[in-house]
């Protein structure tokens, strides 16, 4: 079992995603998307106020991971690359006050 990602490592993650997805690597990529999307549940699972801003900036990123894996099983690497894209610009987000 690999270890929990760090804040700081989803970034890289999800960029090393879209590069892996660009390059037609689907068994590297399926390998990053459950380590994504294993720190993004946990996450999602800490936050105890649902107006927090981490927990949507997880929520959408989630999302974003969830397109990913969607498109990944179609083996539509372009459209899955684009939507690690989408997952990056999501975590990158400055959190707001709500």
């Amino acid at each position: 079992m690999s270890k929990l990602l760090t804040s700081p490592e989803v970034l890289a993650s999800i960029r090393d995603l879209a590069v892996q997805l660009h390059r037609n690597n689907g068994t590297r990529a399926e390998s990053i998307v459950a380590e994504v999307s294993a720190y993004l549940k946990s996450a999602i699972k800490s936050e105890a106020d649902s107006q927090s801003p981490d927990l949507q900036r997880a929520q959408q990123t989630m999302f974003a991971i969830d397109e990913v894996r969607t498109l990944l099983a179609q083996q539509d690497f372009d459209a899955a690359a684009a939507a690690a894209r989408d997952a990056a610009k999501e975590w990158k987000q400055p959190l707001r006050k709500i």
